[in-house]
This record gives C-alpha cells, sequence and structure tokens, in this order.
C-alpha cells in the first residue's frame, strides 16, 4: 500500500449505542471464559492484535483479528511461530496505521542489544518473516511499543534500563523521523516533562498532535501505571494530564484509539473475566479525528497503471501528502478534520488523463470513509474531464488560488494532445435573479427595454393612450460567460493555441439548496 497521510471506523452501526459511554468488543473476540490483555487496534479500525489466555496451557498468547469492509471480524488466530515466542515481551505488540505492519518486540537473534523492535508484513491471513528494525531504532538497551504517525514517517518508542517478558522499568519515550531514503534518523528523547523516570507505552493520536502515555511517575497517580495524555502545539508538547476517565488503581496502560478518535480501546475486568472496552473520551480530550479515502487506480482495461497522488490543505496550500499507489493499484490515505483539502492523480503519461477531488472536513460532522476509484486513460474526442479544483472568488470571475494547480494540469495534457480541440464548459446550477439586489450574490446587472402602453392626454384634454418604452432592470448571478473566458484566458497563457479553444456556458435555476452548484468542464473535440 502506499505511504499514508492521515480515519475511521467505528464498530456498530447504531448512532445510539455509538455514543454510549462503554462499549464491549463483540462476543467474536471477547469470551466468557477467556482473558485478554493490551489490545492494539489499527488506525482504520480493520486489524487488531491482543493477548488471551486462550493459547496452550492457559498461557498468554497474542491473537490477530481483521475485517474487510464492512464484514464481521474473522475468528482471531495465534501470530505465528516466527513471530510469537517466549523471547518476546509480551505486551509490545502494535500495529502500523492501516493494520498491515505488525510490530513486536523479542530478545532472539540476530539482535542489536537486548529486547529490539522487529516489524513484520501481514499478506493476506499470513505474515512474512519479521525483520529486526536495526540502528538507529534499536540499540544496546531494550525498545519496544513502536506506534507510527498515519503518513508512516514518524514513529515513537520506548527505550527502557530493564525488560523482560512481562514487565519492563526505567523507561523513555523516544521519537524518530524516516528520511527521504526510507530509513530512520537518529531518535530523540522528547523532553523532561513526559520522561519524567519510567515512562512507557506511547501512543500516538490519528492526528499526529495528542500522546497518550503510561507512568507511575507523576504526582496524583491513582496507582500502578497510570494513563497520561499530551499534545504537540507549535512545536512543543504541554504538561501531561492524567486520563482519569479511565484510570484505575491498577495499571492502566496497553491502549489503542482508532482514527475516528471517539472511543479508547482498553483491557478491562468484566463480570466473570478481563475483556476488552471501549471507553467514550471526553470530548474536550479527544485527538481530531481522521476520514479514510481509498480506492484503485486503474487504466480504462481495469488494469493499474502508474501514477502520483497527492493531497494539499487548500488553507495553507502545504502539500500533506505525497506518493504512489501500491502494485495493484489501491492506495489509503487519512485526511484530518478541521482543514480543506485537494487530492490530485497525476499519471505518468503526459497524455494521459488526470484526476481531482476537494474534501471539506470543516463541518460538525465528517465522513467516516469516501471511496474514490480512479480511472486514467489515454485522452481522446468526445471525453468530459471535470476540473474539480478550479473555483472562482465568491461573487466573481476571479479564480480562487487553488484553482490554478488544476490549470497548469489541464495545460500539460492538452499540450500533450495539440491535435485535439477543448470546450471550456462552465455550467451553474442555482440560477436566481430579481428586480432588485436581494443578496450578494446577485452581482450581475441586465437591462431588458420593455414596450407598452400608457394613458395620457391630448392638447385638446382627450384620453389616449401611447406607445412607451421602460428600462427594467434584472439582478443575476449568472457570471459564466466572464468565468468561462477568465479560464480561456489562463489557459492561453499556459501555452495553449488559442484556435484550440471555445466555450460553452449554462445557467439553470435549483430550487434544492444542497443541489446548487457551479461546474467547471474540459469538453474534448476533435
Amino acid at each position: 500500500m502506499s505511504r499514508l497521510t492521515f480515519l475511521y471506523i467505528f464498530l456498530f452501526s447504531s448512532q445510539a449505542f455509538s455514543q454510549a459511554k462503554i462499549r464491549k468488543l463483540p462476543a467474536s473476540i471477547n469470551h466468557p471464559a477467556l482473558n485478554l490483555f493490551a489490545p492494539y487496534m489499527s488506525f482504520d479500525g480493520d486489524a487488531l492484535v491482543f493477548i488471551s489466555d486462550n493459547g496452550e496451557d492457559y498461557e498468554l498468547t497474542p491473537f490477530y483479528t481483521f475485517r474487510e469492509g464492512s464484514s464481521d471480524w474473522k475468528a482471531p488466530f495465534v501470530l505465528p511461530k516466527s513471530i510469537y515466542t517466549k523471547l518476546n515481551f509480551l505486551r509490545g505488540y502494535t500495529l502500523g496505521p492501516e493494520g498491515r505492519f505488525l510490530y513486536f518486540t523479542t530478545i532472539k537473534s540476530p539482535g542489536v542489544g537486548g529486547y529490539d523492535l522487529w516489524v513484520c508484513e501481514r499478506k493476506g491471513s499470513t505474515f512474512a518473516e519479521p525483520r529486526n528494525l536495526g540502528l538507529p531504532i534499536n540499540s544496546k538497551g531494550h525498545e519496544g511499543s513502536a506506534t507510527i504517525t498515519p503518513d508512516g514517517k514518524t514513529m515513537f518508542f520506548m527505550r527502557c534500563d530493564k525488560m523482560d517478558q512481562k514487565n519492563a522499568s526505567g523507561c523513555k519515550i523516544l521519537m524518530a523521523s524516516k528520511k527521504s531514503n526510507g530509513q530512520w534518523d537518529e531518535p530523540q528523547e522528547l523532553p523532561a516533562n513526559i520522561n519524567t523516570g519510567n515512562s512507557q507505552a506511547p501512543r500516538i493520536m490519528a492526528d499526529g498532535e495528542m500522546l497518550i502515555f503510561s507512568s507511575d511517575k507523576f504526582p496524583g497517580n491513582k496507582g500502578g501505571m497510570d494513563l497520561m495524555m499530551t499534545r504537540l502545539k507549535n512545536g512543543t508538547w504541554s504538561t501531561p494530564d492524567p486520563l482519569d476517565f479511565v484510570n484505575t488503581p491498577g495499571d492502566d496502560q496497553f491502549i489503542s484509539v482508532n482514527a475516528q478518535g471517539r472511543y479508547l480501546l482498553k483491557d478491562s475486568p468484566g463480570t466473570r473475566k478481563n475483556e476488552l472496552v471501549e471507553y467514550l473520551i471526553p470530548t474536550e480530550l479527544r485527538p481530531r479525528g481522521l476520514m479514510r479515502v481509498e480506492g484503485k487506480v486503474v487504466d480504462s482495461n481495469g488494469q493499474p497503471t502508474p501514477a502520483y497522488l497527492s493531497v494539499v490543505d487548500s488553507k495553507t496550500g502545504k502539500r500533506i501528502f505525497s506518493g504512489r499507489p501500491s502494485a495493484d493499484g489501491s492506495y489509503t490515505l487519512f485526511l484530518t478534520e478541521g482543514s480543506q483539502y485537494q487530492f490530485s492523480v497525476d499519471p505518468e503519461q503526459s497524455d494521459f488523463t488526470f484526476y481531482s477531488k476537494a474534501f471539506d472536513l470543516t463541518g460538525d460532522q465528517i465522513p467516516q470513509i469516501e471511496k474514490v476509484p480512479v480511472t486514467l486513460k489515454k485522452m481522446e474526442a468526445n471525453d468530459d474531464i471535470l476540473l474539480n479544483m478550479v473555483t472562482f472568488k465568491p461573487g466573481t470571475n476571479e479564480l480562487n488560488e487553488s484553482s490554478y494547480n488544476e490549470l497548469k494540469r489541464a495545460s500539460r495534457l492538452m499540450s500533450s494532445n495539440s491535435g485535439l480541440n477543448y470546450e471550456v464548459q462552465v455550467l451553474l446550477a442555482g440560477y436566481q435573479e430579481d428586480s432588485v439586489r436581494s443578496n450578494p450574490d446577485l452581482t450581475q446587472q441586465q437591462m431588458d427595454s420593455v414596450m407598452t402602453q400608457m394613458d395620457d392626454i391630448d392638447s385638446l384634454g382627450q384620453l389616449y393612450q401611447r406607445d412607451t418604452i421602460i428600462i427594467k432592470t434584472i439582478y443575476h448571478n449568472n457570471r459564466t460567460p466572464a468565468q468561462a473566458q477568465t479560464i480561456v484566458n489562463y489557459l492561453i497563457t499556459s501555452g495553449v493555441a488559442p484556435g484550440k479553444l471555445t466555450t460553452f456556458v449554462n445557467a439553470r435555476p435549483e430550487a434544492i439548496e444542497e443541489k446548487k452548484k457551479l461546474e467547471v468542464h474540459l469538453r474534448v473535440k476533435k
């Protein structure tokens, strides 16, 4: 799969149930005769690793389960012997953002020092051979509890003075960034307000800003290891606060939060056995939620085609993601709520069509998942290319800054297909008019002359009717002709021959507010 930037998923579809303060994972995972501990759910909510006494001789054993699409969880299965041995740190299993990579800690050979971090990739229901992450992540000390940001570029983990199968102590939390060559940079310790002597089990949230970890070295400790929360703001980690809504007198340590950011998953004593339970995170403590975008990039024959993926924050103009689809054309990425984004897919072949789509995640509710299949094909006559990113400043024919990247793509495509002609179409659904300027959108004026008859009195005092012309002013919002010409002017300055360009505009009323919109199309002509 491609690297991620940044969703979603919740476990049950009932809206009422989704807001329950506490909810248990389903019976396919929780079982009244089994104890379950240390759950870690992937950001996409579709993979889960935990330990259970369902192993041989009731030993605590790591289990893995996953689901696909809307299907139920698969029956949990024991991790293979290539991963799970008695040399592992038992509660150190974590997952990458989409659950495809499994991280664990073991002292087996070949190693760098003591307990080292290892990783392996899931392929269907099996796992590839694990590999040691090596230097500089691993050291002569003991490393464990890796947690990765959705874009795959930052890792948080703990490095401890002591570690065995069941316990760790004298731990600090470190952060490492991935270099452009795919290697990890030298890890850096988080500041002293976090590393107070025994900080463990870091969990970076999907927004990349909130970090949950556990410690027994903070004032007001309820007993054992307590969960703490800190946020990264303007490059500085805040003073950690205890998560009192889930902390208990016992050890509260190994948790996870999927990208929706609404529930915290941890083990908890049940009626008979220890269960995996989700706790609704108080609003003021929640990380920002994410939406997952996924799909496949294929050609006109449905086969994977080489392409480049990009996401730009529309508000800041900053590129927050760039990557490529996987070998089968599939991709997954995450977008953080609170901003607007431009998603684009550009082909390797310059004469192939491109794709773009805007996402607005500034509302109160964001979708949990957006499926965006993309077909890229060699451009030919009669193709209709929707220029999703081309927009105008309110009430004007002036392009928004975010439009120019889209028009550059269109210009390059047109230049690579110089034998074709092009029609710029600007289509307005939501035409309005009035005799007065009743709202700010009615920026255009149309003067109509109307012939009518008026009563008048002649020089003899007789009443008669005479013809007269009345000038009638209509205010309206049809700026499509000027907007189309603005686009044509830009394309000409970008090198498109004027003789290759024509325009077509249309404006029609639309009674339903949700259907009011302005669309820009590029129609390919012979």
